[in-house]
């Protein structure tokens, strides 16, 4: 049996309602609550020739009807679209004759109910029964009612379907097209978007959260890995296969979750690629990696200090009526019903048109006061936009704030609240921002009065990442990291080893087994037998677990020491814990390194430190890539103190620091300001690696706005070589009492080390161990454990055999008596 599940989170719209369906920007957040949809493939009903119903976890335990069954002509196989909604009935589906077809069909599903029923060998059959008729136009009014309920996962599951049968070496996939049975599965779905005790409805984007979650759910079960950018394409050309006139927005807040800026895409010119792919001109691999006029999903980086707060009116709204309603008055452009003036058509489209621009300069004005905490700006910008609304409401004839939402926004405003309508209007929800620190104060006060005007405040946050659920938006981005990092894995990487040459030496003057490779490292009590250690990967998400499950056992067999990825995923949600400390339970006895961000605090330093039980600690410094990051950081100020206290606590607890780079490189200013604060070890972390800003650029899906970071820092090489020249970071006393061997600093190497070679040059340059991270990865998902400890003992040998060509005995031998050629000109470093 294969079970996935997979969760969407609903959404509001902040701002820009109307203008995003012709292109312009909106704003719209991600809310803590749920569309699941799980994907499994047990318990399917058969039905043989005879019109004998099955159902197969029977022949999970009786062999004689699985037997059976094979001695019969043409089985049918059917799978089972179910809600828990009492409204919505089950949906039967079969394949057709080929597997490529997709065939809804209310009587089979009748006739399944009731033979199903009678059968003394079936287990867990369906109780659900759509009643019976024989009126066959009554029936077919069925089916299509039934159809229009699934209709999104009904696209989701064709949209799905046809990109894995377009991708190669996935699970699943229809191979053999005579065999109907393959590719079949139950999809079930759970919503908390609206209220299941009273059948409320929010209006928080159930359609968009429940093909987010379908389409999601459904890759995995393929075993497709798509970045946010692809999943929210995908899950975008299935809602418009359902409603073409949408401008995504929802869908785009599903997929990122969060807050997130959107401008959608053009509606007509993804209709013809829609047709193209049809034709079989094209396909929806060719489709997701094209760049589509007009779109943009932009995560906005709204910090902690502001909060949001929503109202409910109690009356639903339809947003599809409504904006239909605007824009067929935009295309008739006579108002004479709606406004005496009778103004001509041409004047209203320049009115809508004005609309339009202003929306957009509303919006960037919203954005950026949500992104700088500004109350004050959103005050104004949320006040401007109502304003808008109100116009264009007038003008079409189209009531957008009723008196509901009017009572919601005054008591709001009179708190001192930003407040405006979400979405449509017409009823649903209103919001309102406030700054964090008054949030529990401004809220009690605002629900009594909006309670006292039969609005209902709704308990919701901005969802960043789920907190109960299979899948959280943290996790989706640390698998992104994963997926791309494999993509972008290059043999030959550009870190500057091919530049350092070693002039060889023809008269050695040892053996091999003279050769000492053991090293030093944070003090003389730590002694690695080899200059080498897995550097920081992964963990936050279910994929990062099961690697760092197998780099911890790759490690405890090869005596490696590792370092984890960044745990601030779990010391943001503590569920994910286990990701990272999985590394310690596979590796009890091993040097274990726990990793932070310089942003951290000193007690989160000292949590993730506990739940690997570590060894020591690595902080690691990645403004680039905080910037390229949608959802990224955006101040760095407070870095220099954070790991001077950082460094300061873990002394006391006998931990030593390592401030490692993350691609872009280190200069010898950056090792002595951080040698100023206590650090005596450092990772230069140079380009060449794994490229986090290409990784980030990938993940916005508008890799062209930060492309020429691409490059951005020092090489490893050129890091090296910029510290070693620098004789204050390797000698300093700090006091007249100090020696100089006291103050040493241990500087560590890593970015695109591809080869024992590049490890020895590095040693050579001055580093007193070398980190792998990317080259291991890439031989880990491709080959395997063993593949690993192979390449891992491989390397520790070969790392030997250079030192003995060389004449050198050990790591200070190395640094102290071989010569180098940097571009081919003598270096005496």
């Amino acid at each position: 049996m294969t079970n996935e599940q997979a969760l969407a989170p609903g959404k509001l719209y902040i701002a820009g309602e109307y203008a995003v369906v012709d292109g312009c920007a909106a704003i719209v957040a991600a809310v803590n609550r749920y569309v699941k949809v799980t994907v499994d493939d047990d318990n399917l009903l058969i039905r043989d020739s005879h019109g004998k119903t099955y159902n197969s976890c029977d022949f999970n335990k009786n062999e004689s009807e699985k037997n059976n069954l094979k001695k019969l002509d043409l089985p049918t196989f059917y799978g089972k679209i179910t809600s828990e909604s009492k409204n919505y009935k089950p949906l039967y589906w079969k394949r057709g004759i080929f597997g490529r077809e997709f065939i809804l069909d209310e009587k089979d599903a009748e006739d399944i109910t009731m033979s199903a029923k009678d059968s003394t060998d079936a287990c867990d059959l369906p109780a659900e029964k759509s009643p019976a008729t024989s009126d066959e136009q009554n029936q077919d009014s069925q089916i299509k009612k039934l159809k229009k309920i699934y209709s999104y996962v009904f696209s989701a599951m064709q949209i799905v379907d046809d990109f894995a049968r377009e991708t190669k070496e996935v699970k699943n996939v229809l191979l053999d097209e005579g065999n109907t049975a393959i590719n079949l599965y139950n999809l079930q779905i759970e919503s908390d978007l609206d209220d299941k005790k009273t059948g409320k409805k929010y209006g928080l984007g159930s359609s968009a959260a429940v093909t987010v979650a379908a389409v999601r759910a459904l890759c995995k079960w393929y075993g497709l890995t798509l970045t946010t950018p692809e999943l929210c394409k995908l899950a975008i050309i299935a809602s418009s296969l359902v409603k073409k006139s949408g401008s995504g927005g929802d869908v785009a807040a599903s997929a990122y979750g969060g807050w997130v800026m959107y401008r959608a895409y053009n509606r007509e010119w993804l209709e013809a690629e829609i047709e193209m792919i049809e034709s079989g001109d094209s396909s929806l691999h060719k489709l997701l990696i094209k760049k589509w006029p007009r779109f943009e999903v932009k995560r906005l980086k709204v910090g902690a200090g502001l909060r949001l707060l929503v109202g409910w009116t109690g009356n639903p709204a339809s947003s599809a009526e409504l904006v239909g309603s605007v824009k067929a008055g935009v295309k008739a452009g006579d108002l004479t019903a709606h406004n005496p003036s009778k103004t001509s058509a041409k004047t209203y489209s320049k009115t809508y048109e004005d609309f339009c621009v202003q929306s957009e300069k509303c919006v960037q004005k919203i954005a950026n006061a949500l992104e700088n905490g500004r109350i004050d700006a959103l005050l104004s910008g949320f006040a401007r936009n109502r304003a808008l609304l109100k116009d264009l409401g007038e003008i079409t004839g189209t009531l957008i704030e009723t008196p509901k939402l009017t009572r919601l926004i005054e008591v709001a405003n009179g708190a001192g609240l930003p407040s405006k309508t979400s979405g449509a209007g017409g009823g649903d929800c209103g919001i309102a921002i406030a700054r964090a620190e008054d949030f529990d104060a401004v809220f009690a006060r605002i629900e009594e009065e909006w309670q006292n005007s039969g609005i209902e405040a709704l308990n919701l946050k901005v969802a960043e990442f789920d907190e109960s659920g299979d899948l959280s938006l943290i996790e989706q981005r640390k698998d992104d990291h994963i997926k791309l990092a494999c993509e972008q894995y290059d043999a030959h990487a550009d870190a500057g080893f091919e530049h350092v040459r070693f002039i060889p030496n023809a008269l050695p003057q040892l053996a091999l087994s003279d050769v000492d490779t053991s090293v030093s490292v944070f003090d003389e009590s730590t002694k690695w037998d080899t200059p080498l250690y897995i550097n920081a990967m992964t963990g936050g998400s279910k994929k990062g677990e099961n690697i760092n499950e197998s780099l911890a056992r790759v490690a405890a067999k090869t005596g490696l020491a590792m370092a984890s990825g960044s745990l601030s995923a779990a010391l943001k949600n503590p569920r994910l814990a286990e990701t990272f400390s999985v590394i310690r339970r596979f590796n009890p006895q091993g040097f274990v390194m726990a990793n932070v961000s310089a942003g951290a605090s000193a007690e989160q330093a000292i949590k993730a430190v506990e739940i690997l039980q570590a060894n020591a600690l690595q902080i690691h410094l990645n403004a680039a890539q905080e910037l390229v990051m949608s959802e990224g950081d955006r101040d760095f100020s407070a870095w220099l103190n954070n790991i001077e206290t950082i460094v300061s606590a873990l002394d006391s607890m006998k931990v030593p620091v390592v401030v490692k780079e993350t691609g872009c490189g280190m200069s010898a200013h950056d090792v002595l300001r951080l040698k100023n604060v206590g650090v005596r070890a450092v990772d230069v972390g140079g380009r060449g690696g794994t490229n986090f800003v290409a990784i980030e650029n990938a993940r916005r899906g508008r890799k062209s706005d930060y492309e020429f970071l691409d490059s951005w820092g020092l090489t490893t090489v050129e890091s090296l070589l910029d510290i070693a020249q620098c004789d204050e970071i390797l000698c300093e006393p700090r006091d007249s009492s100090d020696s100089c061997n006291s103050a040493r600093m241990q500087v560590f190497a890593s970015g695109g080390v591809r080869t024992p070679l590049d490890v020895v040059r590095s040693l050579r340059l001055g580093a007193s161990a070398v980190g792998v991270a990317g080259e291991f990865l890439h031989t880990l998902i491709n080959e395997g454990e063993d593949a690993l400890v192979e390449q891992i003992e491989s390397w520790k040998a070969q790392i030997r055999v250079i030192m003995a060509l060389l004449g050198c005995k050990n790591i200070e031998d190395l640094r102290e008596n071989s010569r180098i050629l940097i571009d081919d000109k003598p270096c005496v470093i």
